[in-house]
């Protein structure tokens, strides 16, 4: 039985030739289906204004809104930004479309082509970056910190290679992977507010316990708050799964299935506010960002195609 195999293959690949090289040549391909991501974790962190001597926030330090530097003692503060974080965070999965076209090669049950596809997910998930290196309670004057994901998009650009599993039937399932470069892109939202209300459990004190109204008004109500499109271009792989069905002598319609790996995503932005100001810290003032990275991006897709052979 083990030996009849052998001379199967031979029978189909050399007995009956026509068969299999009228299929072979040049096709175009489109695809149209939908894509399904997981979980995204991630963590934050950036730059702002911090006091030296407690290596803790500080909002006496914010030399916009503290100009004349009330109640600081000299060197308490940092003259340039320093870091801060990282906060870890974590955004519900999402769903979305797949679309994409391919050029390729058909030789014999091989086939080799390289393809660009488009992928959107929406996310709409928010999370609270409180993490193992963040406590809340140190600052209660913030009544509400959030951060949000709303949508992930990638365009990709890959190259595969496919093995077809060719018979006398009209059905051709196959296997596939390929390896390629993906522009990646989130839309990210973060918001920290601070309560506008002026009371015993969220005013600012001193280590002498005196109370700073002056300066907490001028924090009460004020916003860090950023909208951002934040991109970066991973290298990504893919393993493929599918069945085409021929239609004509030219033109096939299947169904495919994909399994797409990303690296880790990274990018920075400014806050659109810092506090209800411009997002510059230290002394003299200079631009901050924040930045966002997260685990390797994937995603599942199922997908109708159509390819024309010519």
């Amino acid at each position: 039985m083990r030996r009849g195999l052998p001379v199967a293959i031979v029978l189909v690949l050399f007995v009956f030739p026509g068969r299999a090289r009228a299929q072979d040549g040049w096709y175009l391909g489109m695809e149209l289906g939908v894509a399904a991501a997981p979980r995204i974790d991630a963590t934050t962190g950036g730059l702002d204004d911090w006091s030296s001597s407690s290596g803790v926030l500080s909002v006496r330090c914010d030399v916009t809104l503290n100009p004349e530097r009330v109640q600081v003692e000299p060197g308490a503060c940092s003259d340039a930004p320093q870091p801060w974080g990282p906060l870890e965070e974590s955004f519900d999965g999402g769903a979305g479309i797949l679309a994409g076209m391919v050029l390729g090669y058909h030789m014999r049950n091989l086939r080799v082509d390289g393809e660009y596809f488009y992928r959107s997910t929406t996310h709409d998930s928010t999370a609270i970056p409180y993490g193992p290196n963040y406590d809340p309670t140190t600052d209660p004057t913030l009544d509400m910190v959030q951060d949000a994901v709303d949508d992930a998009m990638s365009h990709s650009v890959f190259a595969n290679m496919y093995y077809d599993f060719r018979s006398g039937s009209k059905l051709t399932p196959y296997l596939g992977m390929g390896i390629g470069f993906s522009d990646v892109s989130v839309e990210y939202r973060t918001l920290w507010h601070r309560t506008n209300i002026l009371g015993p459990d969220n005013l600012i004190v001193d280590p002498a316990g005196v109370r700073e109204e002056e300066l907490n008004r001028r924090f009460l109500g004020t916003n860090t708050i950023d909208r951002a499109r934040l991109s970066d271009t991973l290298i990504g792989y893919q393993a493929i799964a599918g069945l085409d069905y021929q239609v004509s002598d030219p033109v096939t319609l299947g169904v495919k299935f994909r399994w797409v790996g990303l690296g880790e995503f990274d990018d920075e932005s400014e806050y659109d506010y810092l506090r209800g100001h411009a997002s510059v810290a230290g002394n003299p003032p200079v631009p901050v960002t924040y930045y966002v990275r997260t685990n390797d991006l994937r995603f599942l897709a199922v997908s109708l195609n159509m390819k024309y052979r010519f």
